[in-house]
C-alpha cells in the first residue's frame, strides 16, 4: 500500500512539473507527505513491536536461568499484552520458587555452619563447592569458597587415600585418622558416595573425637593411679593387722607402733576417698550460691585450721590482704581452694620458710596470689601438676610428701567451675607462687 501512493505521488508530482499544474503539484505533495507520515508511523510501531518481542524472547531466556526475571511491560492496547502477562505470571511464580529455594540453601548453610563437625562437599570434577568453618579449624586452612581441587586443602595421606577410594568404588566409607593438621588430632572421618540423577558429588564428615580420646585415656590413667593410691595404705592396714594377730600385738612396743601405722595409713585412706568424693561433687556441679565474705578474715581462719602442720614446720605466715578487700563467691568452693593450696605451700615448703598470700582486683577480675619459699618444682613438672595423682618422680619414689596427688587438681576443677584461671610460676630452691584468677561478682 505504502508503495502504491509512493507511486502515485511521484508521477502525480512529475505531471504536475511537467505540465505546470499547481494543482496536480499540491495534491501529489498531499500523497508524498501522507505516505512518509504513514512509513514513519509503521516505522515506529515496527520499533515498538520489536522491542516487545525482545523483552519477551529476554524474559523468556531469564526463565531457564537462575536469575530474576524482570517484568514486561506494554501497553493495554499491545496485541502481544495476554502474552506478556502469562510470562509475567510464569516469571513471578519462577522466582517466588528460586527465592524459596535460596532461602533454604541458606537455611541450610547456617545450620551447617554451626554444626560441631566439619563438613566438605567435593563435585564429580573432585572440586571443593562447599566447606564449613569447621572443616577449615580442623584442617587448620583457609578453603576457598570458589570451586577448586580438593588436594589443595586437604594434605593427610590417609584421607586423601580414602576420598580417591570412594571415587574409585562409588562405596561411602569411615574411619579414624590421627594428624590431619600440625597438631596432634584424632579425627573421625567418614566420606559418603551421594548420586544425583547423571552425576554424583561426595560429602566428606570429620569430627575432632580427641576430646573423646584424652578423657578415655584420663579414665584409664585415674583408674590405674586410684588402684595404686589406694592399694598402699590397704596392703599396709591389712599387713600389719595380721602381724599382731599372728602374735605381735604381745609385744607391747610392737602393738604400739603397728597401731599407729594403721591409724595413718587409715587416715591417708580417709583422705584418698574424700578427694574423690570432692572431685565426683565439682564434675556433678555441685555448688551453692555465692556470698559476700571478707578475704582476710577468711585466710586467717585457714591459717588457724592448719596452725599445727605449720609450728612442726616453723614456717612463717603473712597474710597482706586488705582488711576491707571483699568478694562474692561460694565460700566452700573457695575453701577447698585456699585449704589446699596452703597445705601445699606447707608440705613443700623448707623448715623455717615463709608463706604470704595477698589479693587485688584488676577489672573485672579479682586476684589471689599465693607464694612460698620452698623445694619449687622442676620446669618437666610444671606443665603436669594439675593431673590427679601427679607428683614428680623425686617426690613419688621417696615419698618424703604425704598426700593423695589429688590436691592441686581439686583445686584446678574447682576454680574451672567457677569461670577462673590457675597459673602457677616457680624455681626450683626458691619457691612457687600460684596466682587463681576469678571473676569480680559485684
Amino acid at each position: 500500500m505504502l508503495f502504491t501512493l509512493s507511486a502515485v505521488g511521484f508521477v502525480g508530482l512529475l505531471l504536475g512539473i511537467i505540465t505546470d499544474n499547481k494543482a496536480w503539484q499540491i495534491i501529489a505533495l498531499l500523497i508524498l507527505g501522507v505516505t512518509i507520515i504513514v512509513f514513519i508511523g509503521a516505522l515506529i510501531q515496527n520499533h515498538r513491536e520489536n522491542r516487545v518481542i525482545f523483552r519477551l524472547q529476554r524474559a523468556v531466556k531469564n526463565l531457564n536461568l537462575q536469575t530474576q526475571a524482570k517484568p514486561v511491560l506494554v501497553r493495554p492496547d499491545d496485541e502481544y499484552k495476554g502474552l506478556a502477562d502469562e510470562i509475567n505470571e510464569l516469571a513471578s511464580a519462577k522466582d517466588d520458587e528460586y527465592q524459596k529455594s535460596l532461602a533454604e540453601t541458606t537455611e541450610i548453610e547456617k545450620i551447617i555452619n554451626v554444626l560441631p563437625v566439619g563438613v566438605m562437599v567435593v563435585d564429580q570434577a573432585k572440586d571443593v563447592i562447599f566447606a564449613n568453618s569447621q572443616m577449615e579449624d580442623i584442617l587448620e586452612r583457609q578453603i576457598k569458597p570458589e570451586p577448586h581441587p580438593y588436594t589443595l586443602d586437604i594434605a593427610n595421606y590417609e584421607l586423601l587415600t580414602m576420598i580417591d577410594s570412594v571415587y574409585s568404588d562409588h562405596q561411602s566409607t569411615r574411619t579414624e585418622i590421627s594428624e590431619v593438621s600440625n597438631d596432634p588430632k584424632t579425627i573421625d572421618v567418614q566420606v559418603v558416595y551421594n548420586r544425583i540423577k547423571n552425576s554424583f558429588h561426595l560429602v566428606v564428615i570429620a569430627y575432632d573425637i580427641s576430646e573423646v580420646i584424652n578423657i578415655k585415656q584420663m579414665q584409664i590413667d585415674f583408674l590405674r593411679n586410684a588402684s595404686h593410691e589406694l592399694k598402699t595404705p590397704v596392703t599396709a592396714i591389712s599387713g600389719f593387722a595380721k602381724t599382731l594377730l599372728d602374735g605381735a600385738k604381745d609385744d607391747p612396743e610392737s602393738l604400739t607402733e603397728f597401731l599407729k601405722i594403721i591409724d595413718q595409713q587409715s587416715d591417708q585412706l580417709t583422705s584418698l576417698i574424700n578427694d574423690v568424693l570432692t572431685i565426683s561433687h565439682i564434675q556433678n556441679h555441685e555448688s551453692n550460691a555465692a556470698e559476700p565474705l571478707l578475704l582476710r578474715a577468711f585466710v586467717d581462719q585457714e591459717f588457724k585450721t592448719q596452725s599445727n602442720q605449720i609450728k612442726a614446720q616453723n614456717i612463717q605466715v603473712e597474710n597482706l590482704i586488705d582488711e576491707e578487700f571483699q568478694v562474692k563467691i561460694d565460700s566452700a568452693s573457695l575453701r577447698r581452694i585456699v585449704r589446699n593450696l596452703i597445705s601445699n605451700a606447707v608440705k613443700y615448703n623448707r623448715p623455717s620458710g615463709t608463706i604470704s598470700i595477698d589479693a587485688s582486683r584488676q577489672g573485672s577480675f579479682w586476684y589471689l596470689n599465693v607464694k612460698d619459699t620452698g623445694i619449687g618444682i622442676s620446669q618437666k613438672d610444671l606443665a603436669r601438676i594439675f593431673e590427679r595423682f601427679y607428683r614428680s618422680d623425686e617426690s613419688r619414689n621417696k615419698q618424703e610428701v604425704p598426700g593423695t596427688g589429688l590436691g592441686l587438681s581439686i583445686v584446678k576443677e574447682l576454680v574451672d567451675s567457677l569461670s577462673g584461671k590457675i597459673t602457677v610460676r616457680s624455681q626450683r630452691g626458691v619457691g612457687t607462687t600460684f596466682t587463681v584468677r576469678l571473676p569480680y561478682i559485684d
